[in-house]
């Protein structure tokens, strides 16, 4: 943790870290107003942390909620991941509820409601508009909020990851069970979502409120839009990456990826076309999350490299997706038909 701050203080890394603080503080004023202002008062679970506070609103308000939430599970992801993951989650962990209570506490939320609902007479508690079944709002004005709320959660959390950071959150639960499970990122990622916004959908079936069942379904496809988001701004639809680096130093570069980023690397003798130097080329393959980290600690390591990142089609193995035949049913198809056709050439 130490060396980590020193080196973001660093007079080389001070500029780097004051831009990548900046873009933080801005993805977290972004996920502030997709909360704030489209999703908690109009109940839209999309999961995540503003999932838990539409949940708590009805005793707690979503900013204090969030406070607890997300400390708490930064505490969580400091005991069980180490240091070096809370630190990247650190800014929006402090930022995120701070903008949110600016939002909520300051008169914000009411003027932006008031201008949306044309004055209606609607009623706030606790952040969340409390009388929704008796203002007649348009299903059309909430889909739009829940795709509004969605998008800007979505490009909030790809800002982040674009610096090589994390929103934390319910996203320390899924690198915790990643890590001690093995499974795929995504397994717990949409299961913790799925038990959050299915909790909203149980609820208003339970309170037998409509605008809230509908506010709750229309919530999935702000999640959905929001993982959307996410691929478009950060991944551009790639589940990972992959970099050549021509190298002096193969031997510091594994060293990182196997030290840094629990990642191998592969070592490959290559000759220069028009040197005709012998050199060393290192192939590292690494999930979306970490190209800022690779990126940054190549350059630390071996400015002068040669570096060739790509996105891959598909990577299958250890640490990424399973590796399965998409062409087992076909042989099997194909078998089946020979077989058929010896038999009738044999009659």
């Amino acid at each position: 943790m130490n060396n980590n701050i020193k080196n973001f203080f660093s007079k080389d890394n001070l500029k780097k870290s004051v831009l990548h603080s900046f873009v933080i503080l801005v993805a977290s004023f972004l996920l502030a107003i997709g909360s704030g202002f489209f999703l908690i008062p109009f109940s839209i679970n999309i999961g995540g942390i503003t999932g838990i506070t539409i949940l708590f609103s009805s005793f707690m308000s979503p900013d204090i909620t969030s406070y607890i939430f997300y400390w708490t599970l930064f505490a969580i992801g400091l005991i069980f991941l180490g240091p070096k993951f809370s630190l990247s989650t650190v800014l929006v962990t402090i930022l995120e509820p701070i903008f949110l209570t600016l939002i909520l506490r300051t008169g914000i939320q009411q003027t932006f409601l008031d201008l949306v609902l044309d004055n209606a007479s609607y009623v706030i508690e606790n952040g969340v508009i409390s009388n929704l079944e008796t203002l007649n709002i348009s299903y059309g004005l909430i889909l739009a909020f829940s795709l509004l709320g969605g998008l800007l959660q979505g490009v909030g959390c790809a800002m982040t990851f674009r610096v090589g950071a994390s929103t934390g959150g319910v996203d320390v639960l899924t690198f915790i069970i990643t890590k001690y499970t093995g499974v795929k990122e995504s397994i717990p990622y949409f299961a913790i979502d799925a038990i959050i916004v299915g909790s909203g959908i149980v609820l208003s079936i339970i309170n037998s409120s409509n605008i809230l069942l509908i506010s709750s379904v229309f919530g999935i496809l702000g999640a959905f839009i929001s993982s959307i988001a996410v691929d478009q701004f950060y991944s551009a639809r790639t589940n990972a990456y992959g970099v050549d680096v021509i190298t002096s130093k193969p031997d510091e570069i594994c060293e990182y990826a196997i030290k840094e980023l629990d990642r191998s690397a592969t070592v490959f003798d290559v000759k220069g076309a028009y040197s005709g130097e012998d050199k060393k080329m290192v192939r590292i393959l690494f999930s979306k999350r970490e190209y800022s980290k690779i990126r940054n600690g190549i350059a630390s390591i071996d400015p002068k490299a040669f570096c060739s990142f790509f996105n891959t089609l598909f990577v299958g193995g250890e640490g990424f997706d399973y590796l399965q035949s998409q062409n087992e049913s076909s042989i099997k198809l194909i078998k089946k038909w020979k077989n058929k056709k010896n038999k009738e050439n044999g009659k």
